[in-house]
């Protein structure tokens, strides 16, 4: 059977809409984009076994997957000349990095602030959407990601 599958990718923010079997076998979709790579379920905190069909995985039609290299991303957030660092997955998406970094073991915004602030890549001319893989972001020949804590407001008109 035939299914749809967002693929996520280092070095681009949107995913690639492909189409596979679903008796694909996980190695083979990770060897059509990073040979050495792994492939992660949206969200996971583990990669998916090689050798399991996309099926066996639990990768439904339309699911989000992130396929690099990386087994870990390290994050650095900036935000008023301060600097947090954490760990994450690559599947994790930026509304988590966001929830980490202006909750209680990030800068610890409140409720109020939270809702005025974005994450950004530094320099850039947008706010990530809160669905961008982070393992998307890497900085090329890494597995780390620098992101700035910003008011909203520096987006809009």
């Amino acid at each position: 059977m035939s299914m749809e599958l967002f693929v996520h990718t280092a070095g681009r923010e949107d995913p690639d809409l492909i189409e596979v079997e679903a008796t694909t076998v996980v190695r083979e979709l990770i060897a059509a984009g990073e040979p050495d790579g792994n492939l992660w379920i949206e969200e996971a905190d583990e990669p998916v076994r090689p050798d399991l069909t996309l099926e066996q995985a639990g990768i439904g039609h339309r699911s989000h997957v992130h396929r690099g290299r990386c087994h870990r991303v390290e994050v650095a957030v900036r935000f008023n000349s301060r600097r947090l660092e954490r760990s994450f997955t690559p599947a994790a998406i930026i509304k988590k990095v966001y929830r980490w970094a202006s909750g209680p073991d990030g800068f610890n915004l409140t409720p109020d602030q939270a809702a005025k602030h974005v994450l950004a890549v530094p320099g850039a001319d947008h706010f990530l959407a809160g669905d961008v893989h982070l393992g998307s972001l890497v900085t090329p020949g890494t597995c780390e990601v620098v992101l700035d804590l910003l008011p909203r407001d520096r987006f809009e008109g």
